[in-house]
């Protein structure tokens, strides 16, 4: 165990890694599973500039592929060091050591290149030192929850991650924290390697997608993890167990062979490669993806692809409910199950317990990052249509409100 003054200044990489782990999803609201980080690492954000927009004009399919393309771009850029990140559906936000700052800064311009050149969009990128969240009256914390033998989530709290968004956002201070593109940065062209678009949107087994955000608004923490305690034993009361309300499960994923879907991995796989790759990609992806269709419809064993195993390990590594100081589900809902929830929350809002923002779709969205097919693949989900993006508006607005 490192003493506290180590752990204030490490830089090396090996906090997160070391930090102890909790599986039942409960466990956000335990305070005792978070761990300050090291005022040495930096927290980064990364979103598209202008989603909102973009999703009501239909590129919701655009905007979640380059939110997921910043994450894989890191992981890429850092190599063996594990990184703790979260998945906003139109960006994501990472705790980096200062070891890695500089990886992180060179991925993170391959991804706004990406976004720019392919999806004619503007990736805002922007690094605030955790010291700086700290002098503003923040923390910056993390808890670390396994979903499979090989995978597992990082969850926040302290409000370090919004701060510094509001700081990389604000005019006021934004020139200080946000990062700008380097006309002499060289490509690196494994950046993207890993990331996959083959799935069909995920119907909804009950006929309605939940994205939900709830941000309790209690004075301490204290009051705050009592808040999302009781939301989170609501929901099990509703739903039953995480399995009956996850929207991802084997029965429902199917390989995807729209051409329109395959696209967008595509633009991320080949962007800045030589022409024969831009040619030869699509022909490959579309023969993996009929060879996957039969894999898991049947599931068959081909090399080291074990069709059942593979779909029953994806169903565990995905991120369909997570924590950085707004609690985010995506469920699978029958209507009446619906109403029952939002009477709740509507309750509580009222009460000045919480905010809430709810989107509602028929089916789930899924991007995958796959490092090799047996164990180490992760999924990021989110509602079609607009997702997290269109809920966090629907939040915004009451928390104009206040």
């Amino acid at each position: 165990m490192k003493n506290k003054k180590q752990s204030t200044l490490d830089s090396s990489g090996s906090f997160y890694s070391d930090l102890p782990i909790f599986k039942d999803f409960l466990g956000v609201t335990d305070e005792k599973n978070f761990h300050d980080v090291p005022e040495g690492w930096w927290v980064v954000v990364s979103d598209i500039r202008g989603s909102t927009k973009a999703i009501e004009s239909g590129r919701y399919k655009d905007v979640n592929i380059l939110g997921a393309s910043s994450i894989i771009a890191v992981l890429n850029g850092v190599g063996s060091i594990e990184i703790p990140f979260v998945f906003g559906g139109d960006g994501a936000s990472f705790v980096v050591p200062e070891s890695c700052r500089e990886s992180v800064e060179r991925a993170l311009n391959g991804a706004r290149r990406l976004a720019h050149d392919s999806f004619d969009m503007e990736l805002r990128v922007g690094m605030v030192p955790v010291k700086v969240i700290s002098e503003g009256g923040f923390r910056t914390r993390i808890a670390k929850m396994q979903v499979s033998p090989w995978g597992t989530l990082a969850m926040f709290s302290g409000g370090g991650l919004a701060y510094a968004e509001k700081l990389i956002k604000d005019p006021e201070t934004s020139a200080l924290y946000e990062t700008q593109s380097d006309s002499n940065y060289k490509e690196d062209h494994a950046l993207f390697e890993g990331l996959e678009c083959r799935w069909e949107p995920i119907a909804s087994k009950k006929g309605e997608t939940l994205c939900l955000m709830v941000l309790a608004q209690g004075g301490n923490p204290l009051e705050n993890s009592e808040t999302y305690s009781k939301f989170i034993e609501v929901v099990r009361k509703i739903y039953g167990s995480q399995r009956d309300y996850s929207p991802v499960s084997p029965s429902q994923l199917k390989v995807t062979l729209n051409s329109k879907l395959l696209a967008l991995e595509t633009k991320v796989r080949t962007f800045n490669k030589n022409l024969l790759t831009r040619l030869t990609y699509p022909v490959v992806l579309r023969l993996a993806c009929l060879l996957g269709k039969i894999i898991f419809k049947f599931g068959l064993r081909v090399g080291g692809i074990d069709g059942e195993d593979y779909l029953n390990t994806l169903t565990k590594n995905s991120d369909f409910q997570k924590f950085d100081d707004t609690l985010r589900m995506t469920i699978d809902s029958t209507s009446d199950q619906r109403k029952e929830l939002v009477e709740y929350l509507e309750t509580q809002k009222s009460n000045g317990t919480l905010f809430y923002g709810i989107q509602i779709s028929d089916s789930a969205l899924m991007t995958c990052m796959v490092f090799d097919r047996k164990d180490r693949h992760l999924h990021f989900v989110d509602g079609s249509s607009g997702g997290y993006a269109l809920a966090a508006k629907q939040m915004k607005s009451q928390l104009a409100e206040k």
